[in-house]
């Protein structure tokens, strides 16, 4: 199927979306130049992570967006990140291998931005997934229809020098029966290990790891608090950097709490969330060269570092 974890999302209560995108850029990280209008009322920014990115949910048209219910709003209210996007070449080829094995789903929507003209084509195509398949998170599989399929996508090291997600943990109760859930539907072959800490699953390129509020606290010096939503079990963002020393100087320089964790001797940098998006991030140190070659070879991606 060649699915794979693209970019998480979260609400931000930011004042402005422009000026939060330029204190992301002041903590050396890559945001987009460009905004995108979604449904409803919203104005969305991005900071690229490498080849991923995450998503800023910003509320620009109040009136729109209070027809969008009592859920979004508390989202909003209480921003953490709630959904995934998982990109696919054929979203389309994706829906049919699922319904073969057995799953219910609705059918592939394609839309434009809010803003595109009226006779303007598809942007995208969405495969939204039931939340009985993908528990904990609001999922959605997507073929984007502007960006060509064998282009080279160049990458660059920001200034901050974290350059790609390598995976995502999530927090339950149930953190085995969450991992055998995920593996069914997104990687069938893949084993789930147990860890340290939790259960993990590979979803190529990244790794999806599952702990209990308690495994939790106890690897990153944190404590869960559940959130009302459904969809409130993403955790931490997983980022490789060249330097962590210069990810500790910026961060703190621009505001961020940082704490350094320890496992198994290497050290690492959990950045603690902004309240005002609830994304949290543990950074290790790792070479660009051999990561950028391990990806080539586990997605076929044209992808170089400039």
């Amino acid at each position: 199927m060649n699915i794979r974890f693209d970019h998480f999302i979260t609400y931000t209560n930011a004042a402005s979306i422009d000026y939060y995108l330029k204190e992301y850029a002041a903590q050396g990280f890559a945001p987009d130049d460009k905004t995108v209008r979604h449904d409803p009322g919203l104005r969305n920014g991005f900071i690229w992570l490498g080849p991923e990115y995450i998503e800023f949910c910003w509320v620009e048209d109040e009136a729109l967006f209070a027809q969008a219910g009592a859920e979004e709003e508390i989202l909003r209210k209480q921003p953490r990140p709630f959904a995934i996007g998982m990109i696919a070449r054929d979203v389309q080829a994706v829906h049919n291998d699922w319904a073969a094995r057995g799953y219910k789903l609705p059918e592939v929507e394609s839309k434009a931005a809010r803003d595109s003209a009226a006779d303007a084509p598809p942007r995208w195509s969405f495969q939204d997934i039931p939340d009985e398949l993908l528990p904990g998170a609001s999922c959605f599989a997507l073929t984007y229809h502007s960006r060509p399929k064998d282009e080279v996508k160049q990458l660059k090291i920001p200034p901050n020098t974290i350059y790609a997600v390598s995976g995502v943990s999530f927090v339950t109760p149930e953190a085995q029966l969450r991992a055998e859930r995920w593996r069914d539907l997104l990687a069938p072959e893949a084993k789930v290990r147990q860890s340290e800490f939790g259960f993990s699953v590979q979803v190529p390129p990244h790794q999806a790891e599952w702990l209990t509020p308690e495994a939790y606290q106890a690897a990153y010096q944190r404590r869960w608090i559940p959130s009302q939503p459904p969809y409130g079990d993403l955790a931490l963002l997983h980022l490789l950097a060249t330097d962590l020393r210069t990810v500790k100087k910026m961060l703190e320089a621009s505001g961020r709490q940082t704490i350094s964790i320890r496992h198994s001797e290497e050290e690492q940098i959990l950045i603690e969330p902004d309240p005002r998006d609830g994304f949290a991030f543990l950074v290790q140190e790792r070479p660009a060269g051999p990561w950028l070659q391990e990806r080539i070879v586990q997605t076929g991606e044209r992808l170089v570092i400039v």
